[in-house]
């Protein structure tokens, strides 16, 4: 087994420069800063956002980073894991391989953020910081996923995406290399449990947990481990090493080092492997709920025309059939529900998970005219090819058959958002919270983010009222 895969992710992320990367790469990054700030926004007025910044804002302490929507400042270990929490509060945050494996972008950016507001770090590091996370941090993350049979038993999103927000942090504090050993040890250390597995799939243990992925605990994690290893605290320096590394701590069954560097400082993950979200629920959903869009485009169908919705996909989609959901999380991971929310034409984001939505008549009905089965084929695909697709059929009250496949889901770099499209969704989300001059500003800000000194003035505005 190969060794000292750690001390190659270490000297790299404490030798990558902006200058090192190509136009397009930073060009890609700022919209991944602008879609995440959207969703740390829009996050902060869902219900998970209003019971983590209660708390956090009662505890008040020093005045160091933003909380994103909260109206005020906190310790930065405290903002990081806030605003972490927040971006993937409504599961919009973008997603890693085609597959969704992670949502890294809700562990590294507001590590990046909370530390480079605190430190008063420059755009230009803070997106270098991001920039080398999404490379090191996805990396790893890759390089131990479990074999689709151990998956059914073990898997953790938040686990990995650590390794993400430590790079994230310690890169914006411009640590030294025997500080970023430390750092990457104490993170890897202190990584939160792969817990998927108990979210409560099974429909008697419905609610789903809130901790859901998570990403704002990796957050907390890794921007800690940064702190620490900045003033001296000691880490193990081969972490990710042998057969007792961070890969089986992790719960995984095996490991492929090679995949931690290969294409290391030339092939970008964040230009090349990451999705956008055009929907506000589980990534596994949305080749179906493509389907249902062009079919309701196509055909001008309005959600009184609906008969019945068959969804034809894979074996996951099948386990989030359930009707009737509780909670925002649990609507999130109801297929039957955001199929309503798509066919009804409301706007994804916040709005989809308000209390008078979950408990409306209406799309409690068109919901209940949802049914998904599994496609042998299609299951084959994701399991042996890591695709999402969907075959969706739509009967209408007259009788028609209407019929959609989708292969690349939308948002997937083969088939990707816009620049206007990643904008539109900040601006949605951004709606719940900023007035609209407070929007433009932001989204100025934020596109020439490596042109400013220092982000107290776009932080000030992100705070909101």
């Amino acid at each position: 087994m190969q060794e000292w895969v750690t001390k190659t992710l270490v000297e790299y992320t404490v030798g990558t420069k902006f200058e090192d990367f190509p136009k397009e790469v930073i060009e890609k990054t700022k919209h991944h800063l602008l879609d995440n700030l959207g969703c740390s926004l829009g996050g902060s007025r869902s219900p998970i956002g209003n019971s983590v910044l209660t708390p956090f804002k009662q505890m008040g302490g020093s005045k160091e980073a933003t909380l994103i929507g909260g109206g005020n400042k906190v310790p930065c270990i405290q903002a990081a894991f806030v605003n972490g929490t927040n971006a993937n509060a409504l599961d919009f945050d973008d997603t890693y391989l085609a597959n969704g494996i992670g949502h890294p972008g809700s562990s590294i950016i507001p590590a990046a953020l909370a530390v480079g507001e605190w430190k008063q770090t420059t755009g230009k590091q803070i997106l270098t910081a991001i920039i080398t996370a999404y490379d090191v941090g996805n990396r790893i993350g890759l390089g131990i996923q479990p074999t689709h049979e151990r998956l059914q038993k073990v898997w953790g999103v938040g686990t990995w995406q650590t390794f993400g927000a430590v790079v994230a942090a310690a890169k914006t504090m411009n640590l030294n290399t025997d500080q970023m050993f430390n750092a990457f040890g104490v993170a890897g250390a202190t990584a939160p449990l792969p817990n998927t597995q108990k979210w409560g799939w099974d429909i008697k243990e419905r609610p789903i947990h809130w901790v859901k992925e998570p990403t704002g605990w990796p957050c907390w994690t890794g921007t800690l481990a940064a702190v620490l290893a900045e003033n001296g605290f000691i880490g193990n320096r081969y972490i990710l090493d042998g057969d007792n590394g961070f890969w089986i701590m992790a719960g995984s069954d095996q490991c492929d080092f090679e995949k931690m560097t290969a294409g290391l400082g030339h092939e970008y993950v964040i230009l090349n492997d990451m999705s956008f979200k055009p929907y506000s629920c589980c990534r596994w959903q949305h080749p179906a709920l493509d389907c249902i869009k062009l079919i309701k485009q196509k055909n001008k169908l309005a959600p009184a025309d609906i008969k019945e919705i068959i969804i034809n996909s894979f074996s996951w989609v099948k386990s989030q059939e359930v009707y009737e959901p509780v909670s925002v999380v649990d609507a999130q991971f109801c297929i039957p529900y955001t199929a309503a929310m798509v066919m009804m034409g409301e706007k994804p984001g916040p709005g989809w998970y308000t209390r008078e939505n979950l408990d409306n008549r209406a799309i409690i009905d068109l919901a209940s005219k949802v049914r998904v089965n599994i496609d042998p084929e299609l299951d084959r695909v994701y399991v042996e090819n890591e695709e999402l697709t969907a075959r969706v059929e739509v009967i209408t009250q007259k009788g028609d058959s209407l019929v959609e496949f989708v292969e690349i889901p939308f948002g997937d770099p083969r088939n990707p958002l816009s620049v206007k499209d990643v904008e539109d969704k900040f601006r949605n989300q951004a709606s719940f919270v900023l007035d609209d001059d407070q929007i433009n500003q932001a989204v100025k800000m934020i596109l020439d983010f490596d042109k400013l000194a220092n982000i107290d003035e776009l932080m000030t505005i992100l705070a909101g009222k």
